[in-house]
């Protein structure tokens, strides 16, 4: 397939696409989540419940968004879910109760289910050779939005008092708006491959869902989606209990958001050198240890020694799962592989702010909630070890016999 649109043009599409689905959608929460609970009379558990609602909307859609895609286009589809997310963006100024805030936050869900795999779909259909670094363009969202709301929030909760959030969500939702106008103006749909016929689809669809080494690649991912919101959800409240003022929580939140912009292209990077399975082992192990320094040290240079750990691994680990489950199969498949995975991740999304938010409430305060992420990325990791390096070598004879049957 020829290259016939332009790269950077579509990565900076995309990047503004992720920051809006991703990075205000669904990171933001956290960040602002203290001033939320404080307005709104939250408990914690309610807040953890309000980070799963946003998983609830996701993994009740994310099943049909790559048939939706197929039916209707996958540029459409990331047009209609950025809009759905710049609505619940609005809505959620305006919510004055718990149920309110519950029907927002599953709208967010949705739209980023509606977004992400698509998206997904169109940079591989026309950037194939650049998948790795297109993903992680993709990825960067996260980190780029958690540095924009980190680095806000203090000045909104200045200018507008107990309302400052309210408006932040306000501008989340406009620029969302600008993104899906650019999505609209910039993206196609790439070229459809031919389909197979039934019988051999019908194998591969099996193979897929039932081979061993795309499961265990699905597993790892529940256990990272599982831990890793937990942070995101509770770390800005951890440091403003340990008596960092807003200002340098704000800060410190920006800085590992700044440095998890360039974790996807670094692990992508590192991974094309040593491999994919070592470099995940690396991410997941240095992402436990991140998650354990605040418990024994919530201080600032804790914090700070936390999100430079949390910030250079955390979106890389993401990077490199994804790539590892399109690299397990047939190339012709890998869309299939990726959207069965992340049913796992965004599974594991549903369980932890909740789980996270019980644990705080009931267990050991937020420290208790940051073991419980940990001893998952620790899980991960032993999972990890049982990845086999033939993997890639058998990807490579793959790829070579899908160009010969090309050819």
């Amino acid at each position: 397939m020829g290259q016939e649109q332009p790269i950077w043009k579509y990565a900076f599409t995309c990047v503004m696409v992720t920051i809006s689905t991703l990075g205000f959608g669904r990171m933001s929460y956290g960040i602002l989540m203290p001033f939320m609970k404080e307005d709104l009379a939250l408990t914690y558990e309610q807040a953890g419940v309000l980070g799963t609602a946003t998983s609830v909307g996701y993994l009740g859609l994310v099943l049909f968004a790559g048939i939706m895609a197929a039916r209707w286009g996958s540029k459409r589809l990331v047009v209609i879910g950025t809009l759905l997310v710049a609505a619940g963006l609005f809505y959620l100024s305006f919510v004055q109760s718990f149920l309110s805030c519950m029907l927002g936050m599953i709208l967010l869900g949705i739209g980023t289910a509606f977004t992400y795999t698509p998206l997904v779909n169109i940079v591989v259909g026309w950037f194939p050779k650049q998948r790795g670094m297109m993903i992680g363009f993709l990825v960067s969202g996260l980190g780029l939005g958690t540095l924009i709301s980190s680095t806000l929030i203090p000045f909104f909760t200045d200018w507008f008092s107990l309302n400052g959030w309210r408006y932040l969500w306000v501008l989340y939702g406009a620029l969302s708006l600008l993104s899906a106008l650019t999505a609209h103006l910039v993206l196609h749909d790439p070229p459809v491959p031919a389909r197979k016929n039934t019988e051999e689809r019908e194998s591969l669809f099996q193979e897929v869902y039932l081979h061993k080494r795309v499961l265990l690649v699905a597993l790892i991912y529940g256990l990272i989606g599982f831990a890793y919101l937990i942070p995101q959800s509770f770390l800005f409240s951890f440091m403003l209990e340990s008596h960092i003022t807003r200002y340098a929580a704000g800060q410190i939140m920006a800085f590992g958001g700044l440095l998890s912009i360039f974790s996807g292209p670094l692990w992508g990077t590192i991974s094309d050198r040593i491999g994919r399975k070592k470099s995940l082992l690396i991410t997941l192990f240095i992402g436990a240890i991140s998650m354990a320094i605040p418990i024994a040290f919530p201080v600032n240079a804790g914090f700070i020694a936390s999100q430079l750990l949390w910030g250079i691994t955390v979106v890389g680990m993401l990077s490199l799962i994804q790539a590892l489950s399109t690299e397990q199969i047939h190339p012709a498949y890998a869309p299939i592989a990726l959207g069965y995975v992340t049913v796992y991740f965004a599974s594991g999304q549903l369980l932890g702010p909740g789980l996270g938010g019980w644990m705080i409430d009931h267990v050991g305060g937020i420290p208790s909630s940051f073991m419980l992420c940990s001893l998952l990325l620790l899980l991960a990791f032993g999972l990890s070890t049982q990845l086999h390096k033939q993997a890639a070598a058998e990807q490579l004879v793959l790829q070579k016999e899908h160009h010969t049957t090309d050819g």
